[in-house]
């Protein structure tokens, strides 16, 4: 006899599998794929090792009266006031005699760990859409890479300050951001990949990316000032370093789940994908079988049925109103600690709303796993269906 219990939580093994052949549980599989935590850790290390000695040679070689410019750009970055500004303007102090020492060791020593942080990319990008390393030929476009970043990201930081000479400059942060985001992040993935991947399939990973830092550097100013300030108070100097490495891990998680969303919309054949890739011209050029048309009715009907994004989107709604209420509760009265009260009432919430949603869901799940169980255990890429 199946009790009420054994029943929803049936339902909710039936929600995972859907949602792990969805197109969400995909990208976090490719995510996974990619070792995505482990990228963003060497990303963000391997950029703080490369880019901050890079700044802190720019403004050695600044020309007078400019000796502070790495250091100002942080401080109207972050918003920074006070001590918190005297310790940034303190770390990228250069010595006055520092250009006459500066070496071609040095400089190639840069160079070496710049082109380092472009091949961690290139490879990241490399193990997102599955492609095979290309020798001597990948060294060179690391180089480039790094080359195309840097002009990128020094052209889009003088159109910054030009909109910034413009009335309701806040208004226009957000989408001159993502904008010039959009060729970096479509443009450098392109060279990396070794001009392999056309440059219209990166622009889902692009735009992704482009939109994700653009928030997130309006986040940054907001929250950013505290973050360093109470570094600084505990750690001195070094708080800043540790500062910046979060705010690069940050940003490093940002470009790796865009990577990994791309490439799984880019791989994905078939259902409103394959329409929205076709529409949009998402796709390689040239004659071929439209990708809407791929694929077995079993693949196109696979994953998360309407009933089960309503279940989620139901989750989502009660989870924030109860961290609302107990964030309302703990900030008003004093006393209130609270323990294990979210996992608790979001797997309560997650069953109920199975339960809820069972009724409305249960024809189209008996539809999507039957056209599954149907399916032979190995079998080869689908035959184009006829019109």
């Amino acid at each position: 006899m199946t009790t009420p219990i054994s029943g929803r939580t049936e339902d909710l093994v039936e929600l995972y599998e859907r949602l792990f052949d969805s197109f969400l549980g995909r990208c976090i599989r490719r995510f996974l794929m990619m070792n995505g935590l482990d990228r963003c850790i060497v990303l963000s290390s391997q950029a703080f090792t490369a880019l901050i000695p890079l700044l802190i040679l720019v403004a050695t070689l600044a020309p007078a009266g400019y000796e502070n410019v790495i250091a100002e750009a942080f401080i109207a970055k972050f918003n920074l006031t006070g001590d918190s500004a005297d310790a940034v303007t303190q770390l990228f102090a250069a010595p006055t005699a520092a250009a006459s020492t500066l070496s071609v060791f040095s400089l190639l020593l840069l160079l070496f760990s710049g082109v380092s942080f472009t091949r961690r990319m290139q490879s990241m990008y490399r193990s997102a859409w599955e492609q095979e390393k290309a020798g001597v030929r990948s060294g060179l476009f690391a180089a480039l890479g790094l080359v195309a970043i840097l002009i990128e990201v020094f052209v889009a930081y003088a159109v910054r300050g030009i909109v910034r000479q413009l009335p309701l400059d806040w208004l226009w942060a957000i989408p001159i951001t993502a904008a010039t985001g959009l060729v970096l992040w479509t443009s450098v993935p392109y060279l990396l990949l070794n001009r392999q991947v056309h440059w219209r399939r990166l622009l889902v990973a692009g735009g992704l990316a482009a939109v994700g830092t653009a928030f997130f550097s309006v986040a940054s100013a907001a929250y950013m000032p505290e973050v360093v300030a109470t570094s600084i108070n505990e750690f001195g100097l070094f708080g800043i370093t540790i500062s910046l490495i979060g705010w690069l891990l940050a940003a490093a998680v940002i470009l790796v789940a865009s990577t990994a969303i791309g490439a799984e919309f880019d791989a994905a054949e078939g259902g409103w994908i394959g329409r929205l890739k076709v529409t949009f011209g998402l796709v390689d050029p040239g004659p071929g079988v439209p990708l809407w048309s791929r694929g077995s009715a079993a693949a196109q009907g696979a994953g998360l049925n309407d009933g089960d994004r309503r279940a989620l989107v139901r989750v989502l709604l009660n989870w924030l109103i109860m961290a609302a209420a107990v964030w309302v509760a703990t900030a008003l009265v004093p006393g209130i600690e609270v323990s294990g009260t979210d996992v608790s009432s979001i797997e309560v919430s997650s069953i109920d709303e199975l339960a809820a949603s069972e009724p409305a869901a249960s024809t189209h799940q008996g539809g999507a796993m039957a056209a599954v169980a149907d399916l032979p255990a190995e079998s080869g890429p689908a035959a184009p269906s006829s019109p």
